[in-house]
């Protein structure tokens, strides 16, 4: 049976009520309605009603590949056009002098583009806040320590910086002891789908909206999303963590701590299921 009508005859707003996926992005799903469908979240989806269902979509999801192929293909077919419709005028020494030009101008642009990449890694990887476990024992304020002398400073700040690693890296039976619980940013670049499921009540959350969304550290949950276009961030706009846009994120928020986890973990935390 094809997996859209396997999808309808179960009802596409049963299928939205189970899976928290948004019953107009459903019926673009089966009205094949490519246009307008975003690549990542959309395989995301997909692997979701996988998981929820056993339905395999693997003939919808070629029919989904072949129709952005032919796009890409089409524009490049158009830019190639372009380029052979135009005529060159420039004989001789001129034309060498033109290539010469434009060769210097790709090689300079080049080394700028890896000059500019380079700096945003270093500053990236140097950051305090890149390979930061977020308890609020780092976002305690230091307002009360200006008697402390410099030494001492330069001190705690090298003690907390060694002591935190990358959220992707954290060991999941690490304890955290925060000095108090306070609330996380999930800040999205772009349009994102957010589940999040209380491991004390299994009640579950979704989201899907372009704005910041609130997690509390003082209950433990585990989070999945649709894509990684977004960042963690303290409720006072501090940079904590940025993620991999083309991957699912998943999520354990527990003790006043975030930390990233895999696929089967939060599966074996949700008692077997990915939502």
């Amino acid at each position: 049976m094809d997996s859209i009508k396997a999808l309808e005859k179960i009802g596409l707003r049963e299928v939205s009520r189970k899976t928290y996926i948004e019953l107009s992005y459903l019926k673009l799903m089966a009205d094949r309605d490519f246009a307008k469908l975003h690549r990542i979240k959309t395989l995301g989806f997909v692997k979701i009603i996988k998981r929820e269902y056993g339905i395999d979509m693997s003939d919808w999801v070629a029919e989904f590949e072949a129709y952005l192929q032919e796009q890409t293909e089409s524009s490049e077919t158009k830019k190639d056009e372009s380029l052979t419709s135009k005529e060159w005028y420039i004989d001789g020494q001129k034309r060498l002098y033109a290539i010469a030009a434009i060769a210097v101008l790709v090689v300079v642009t080049t080394i700028f583009y890896m000059l500019l990449k380079w700096r945003a890694v270093y500053v990236e990887d140097t950051s305090p806040y890149n390979n930061i476990i977020i308890t609020n024992e780092s976002l305690q304020s230091d307002t009360d320590d200006t008697n402390v002398s410099e030494a001492t400073s330069v001190a705690n700040e090298t003690a907390l910086v060694e002591s935190q690693e990358a959220i992707e890296d954290y060991p999941p039976d690490t304890p955290v002891a925060p000095i108090e619980e306070q609330p996380v940013l999930i800040v999205p670049n772009t349009e994102i789908w957010v589940g999040v499921i209380d491991l004390k009540t299994f009640k579950r959350s979704t989201y899907l909206q372009g704005g910041d969304i609130k997690l509390d550290t003082s209950k433990e949950q585990i989070v999945i999303t649709g894509h990684g276009d977004f960042s963690l961030k303290t409720t006072g706009g501090e940079m904590i963590k940025r993620f991999n846009p083309q991957y699912m994120i998943y999520l354990h928020v527990q003790n006043g701590s975030v930390k990233q986890i895999t696929e089967d973990e939060f599966i074996e935390f949700n008692k077997g299921r990915l939502w």
